[in-house]
């Protein structure tokens, strides 16, 4: 079976974006994600802020809540939080609501990137909530079969965490938009822990601990388990979209996914796509073991396929990789042309911290756009 968690972990990623006001320019918009961590002071926002400016950027996209675990466990706030551990950098200072205040007051705008179900300080904090792996026939918490930490999507409990800390940041703070991330599982054989065993068993008659996950998906009772756990990923997404709204309308909802053909993560686009202003596939080509042309001819047809059977007019703003070669992305930016002349938006993520060389360099990667 494929796991994705140990995906290629992005420090920053910069979204360029292409306004289509009667014909699309030569250089799209752009817009810039960045981890706070790498800040110490509002001087040094400001910096980054100015640079943005400088490159062209319209819109910064900054991590609220810690994805990885790397330098940080995943789950650490960097923002003034009563619900979420805040990152010890941020005592004297509140990153994000200096990101808010200097973007705004050089006419960016400014997201939240809030992770969800990727949650080290939650699995830390509550061990029954620890996404759980079936592993011969018995439930062994996700960590111990990684160097990663993920929590349950399928406990109400769980979900009504993350949802709260989404919801304390479009309280307390003049976001323009949030971005989810890891808002799904990492494969078909979790969650099985006992709120999972015993939720499955009251709705849909099965006890996933008893499952063959090694069989086709199209096995019956591994089917009809993997459309219900499906479904309450997208019920999640559903969720915050209206706890949004009763907080704060007008603020867009985001969501960085997968490839839709992993289906094992339980993440289907066409249950989601109508709570979601903006989708971003992550097409990493290089990552998947793909060639460049897998990008518009399977990640974008699928997603697009997913939104038009929702019924949805969700912008997609496909997602790549810095480390492609130049003639790669020449390829996918003529596939785009091509198949897609009305897409508006591309990201780009890199490793590493951007300087307005880099991003210059970024942009510059577009200039084929028509």
């Amino acid at each position: 079976m494929r796991r994705v968690s140990a995906t290629v972990a992005f420090t920053v990623a910069l979204v360029l974006a292409a306004t289509a006001l009667g014909c699309a320019p030569s250089r799209p918009e752009s817009h810039l994600v960045a981890r706070l961590q790498r800040w110490h002071s509002v001087e040094e926002v400001a910096y980054f802020m100015d640079g943005a400016v400088s490159a062209g950027v319209s819109t910064v996209h900054v991590i609220a809540k810690h994805d990885e675990d790397d330098v940080l466990p995943s789950g650490t706030a960097f923002y003034a939080s009563a619900i979420a551990p805040v990152w010890s950098g941020a005592a004297a200072w509140d990153p994000l609501a200096a990101a808010v205040e200097e973007g705004h007051r050089r006419g960016l705008k400014v997201y939240a990137w809030v992770p969800q179900f990727h949650d080290q300080v939650a699995a830390v904090t509550h061990p029954e909530w620890e996404m759980q792996v079936a592993a011969e026939g018995r439930a062994v918490p996700f960590s111990s079969q990684s160097d990663s930490y993920f929590v349950n999507p399928i406990d109400p409990e769980v979900r009504a965490y993350e949802q709260s800390i989404v919801e304390e940041i479009v309280r307390a703070y003049d976001v323009d938009g949030i971005d989810l991330d890891w808002v799904r599982f990492d494969n078909i054989d979790m969650d099985v822990g006992p709120v999972s065993r015993a939720l499955a068993a009251s709705e849909i008659g099965i006890d996933p601990l008893t499952l063959d996950f090694t069989r086709s998906p199209d096995d019956p009772e591994l089917a009809a388990w993997q459309a219900w756990r499906t479904a309450k990923v997208a019920d999640h997404v559903q969720s915050v979209r209206r706890a949004m709204d009763a907080i704060r309308p007008g603020v867009h909802l985001a969501a960085f996914i997968l490839p839709q053909s992993f289906t094992e993560v339980g993440q289907d686009l066409a249950q989601f796509a109508g709570a979601l202003d903006e989708v971003e596939p992550m097409c990493y080509f290089r990552d998947w073991g793909f060639e460049p042309t897998w990008v518009v001819d399977e990640c974008m047809r699928d997603v697009a396929a997913k939104i038009a059977a929702a019924g949805a007019d969700t912008r997609i703003v496909p997602t790549l990789g810095t480390n492609e070669t130049e003639g790669d992305i020449a390829t996918v930016v003529d596939g785009f042309n091509s198949e897609y002349p009305d897409l508006t938006a591309v990201a780009w993520f890199t490793h590493g911290g951007w300087s307005n060389e880099a991003m210059a360099e970024a942009t510059a990667r577009l200039d084929g756009w028509r």
